[in-house]
């Protein structure tokens, strides 16, 4: 699996640069393209639609590149593509447009599409839509016996107006675009890296439906936020994303989930992602640079447990709270991620990660997932 990076401030510049490469002998079989909503995407996935290879797109809130010819990147308001020359009959992708609400099915759907493409298969996905229930379309994808699932919810630079995904055929704002990858071809690797930690005394999630969350030990879950922080309901959005809830599930399992919005009537919270009732909450704070070590070693522990595993390309998908917390920082949590990889990779920042594979929850906020991928001899 060979990989060349573009990195473009126009659709023009990225078609000629694109151009060049083919013309310089590089056949891709596919390309993994995130662009700022700054552009026109309609104009963007015309332009693509000339190539006969597979295109991977989403909008962004920030790019992130790495090789050796352009060194490590964390960009804004830009367009980042890599082109992949992988053998063609060891990935399939579609684009699901959606127009309802049962994200478990369309999950479901997709996953049961990627299985009739190969026996055994891994996904990666890029879904759009702020509205979009990425949690129960995670589930749904697990539901249909696909193990490894990988991907990001689309950005709009936090503008929190419209995400786009996209393919070289079309593009939509509420759907998902999803790349199959056949496991007897392709090796993969996948890692989770959180940074967060628990502060204060366990509370009991005494009421929720989904990504609601209305009672917290059978007071509104606004007051939990305001007792513990000294906040006010206008300040809770960003101080959500900031502090989110470590939420210890029944079965054990921890994930963390950032605060959307904020009903002013009941006190209830929209979280980015479910959270279980009966389960054990508390405010999360982040470990300040401490979460970039997190980074290497998730993905140590994990190339760890694979024999001679060597990664051909890196598919990144970090939280955009990461980047607000960190600040200056962020280029150092890519650049440990690129080199514990060792090999080029490709990401953007995301409105909430997936990375289900086993040993953990499928749908995550203020997470860094990576998956490595390796093209079997």
């Amino acid at each position: 699996m060979k990989s060349m990076l573009i990195n473009a401030y126009s659709i023009e510049d990225l078609i000629e640069e694109i151009d060049e490469k083919i013309k310089e002998g590089f056949a891709p079989s596919l390309a993994f393209v995130y662009t700022s909503v700054a552009y026109d995407v309609r104009k963007l996935v015309a332009e693509l639609n000339k190539y006969s290879f597979y295109i991977f797109g989403s909008t962004t809130v920030g790019e992130v590149f790495a090789n050796e010819e352009l060194g490590v990147n964390e960009k804004e308001e830009t367009i980042v593509c890599m082109l992949v020359d992988v053998d063609p009959k060891a990935i399939a992708l579609k684009l699901f447009p959606f127009g309802g609400d049962q994200y478990y099915s369309l999950g479901k759907q997709a996953g049961s599409w990627a299985r009739s493409q190969f026996d055994d298969t891994t996904i990666v996905t890029a879904t759009a839509g702020l509205a979009f229930d990425n949690d129960a379309y995670t589930q749904g994808i697990l539901s249909s016996g696909v193990t490894y699932a990988f991907g990001g919810a689309a950005g709009d630079d936090l503008i929190l107006k419209d995400t786009l995904v996209f393919s070289g055929e079309n593009f939509n704002n509420h759907g998902t675009v999803v790349l199959a990858l056949d496991n007897s071809k392709i090796e993969v690797v996948g890692s989770r890296a959180f940074g967060w930690i628990g502060i204060g005394k366990e509370k009991i999630v005494t009421q929720a439906d989904k990504n609601i969350v209305y009672q917290i030990d059978n007071k509104p879950a606004a007051e939990f936020y305001k007792t513990y922080l000294q906040v006010e309901s206008i300040d809770m959005p960003q101080t959500g994303i900031e502090y989110p809830l470590e939420v210890t599930m029944r079965n054990g399992q921890v994930v963390y989930r950032a605060v959307l919005d904020i009903n002013k009537v009941d006190g209830s919270l929209i979280f980015a992602g479910h959270v279980e009732e009966k389960s054990k909450v508390r405010i999360s704070a982040p470990q300040g640079k401490a979460i970039i070590d997190e980074v290497s070693k998730s993905i140590n522990e994990s190339i760890s447990q694979k024999e001679n595993f060597i990664p051909d390309i890196a598919l990144v998908f970090p939280c955009c709270s990461r980047k607000q917390v960190l600040g200056a920082f962020t280029i150092q949590e890519i650049e440990v991620a690129y080199r514990a990889a060792k090999c080029p990779l490709v990401g953007f920042f995301a409105y909430g990660e997936i990375g289900a594979f086993p040993g953990g929850y499928g749908f995550h906020n203020e997470t860094f997932v990576t998956a490595l991928l390796r093209e079997k001899e």
